[in-house]
């Protein structure tokens, strides 16, 4: 399976996680650097989502971890990272994300990140707090 596939598996599975959360979620027209969706609980306010998706996860010092690399790209409010053998969510405000990271897939392992494993509510208290994008009419 080609990167592109994967990205858009693990894209597709946060879309459909989101709508059944009772999220309102827009997909770009085109790519967009820097986020994938946006998603909010009202229908103009929405968070930028970067989805980053890994496939299996590898053996690392006696573990096996999902591993993510190159997360320089904080253009978004959120990353979400799919664990996809697992079918596993990370939630993660994007300015705890570091460059690279490894997961366990199921919240159980040694990464100051696990405490996101399926933070739904982290998305949901943001969007009823504030807005960081905000959609306007165009009148």
């Amino acid at each position: 399976m080609d990167s592109t596939t994967l990205g858009t598996i693990g894209e597709r599975l946060v879309e459909a996680e989101l709508l059944k959360l009772g999220f309102y979620v827009a997909r770009p027209v085109v790519d967009v650097e820097g986020y994938d969706l946006l998603a909010g609980l009202g229908p103009r306010q929405y968070h930028k989502i970067q989805i980053k998706t890994c496939r299996l996860p590898v053996e690392h010092r006696g573990r096996h971890n999902y591993r993510f690399t190159n997360l320089q790209n904080k253009r978004a409010d959120y990353f979400i990272l799919v664990c996809l053998m697992h079918t596993a969510f990370y939630i993660v405000p994007t300015e705890q994300i570091p460059m690279s990271l490894r997961l366990s897939g199921d919240g159980s392992g040694h990464s100051k990140l696990e405490k996101f494993f399926g933070a739904w509510h982290i998305l949901k208290e943001a969007s009823t707090e504030y807005a960081p994008t905000q959609v306007v009419d165009a009148e």
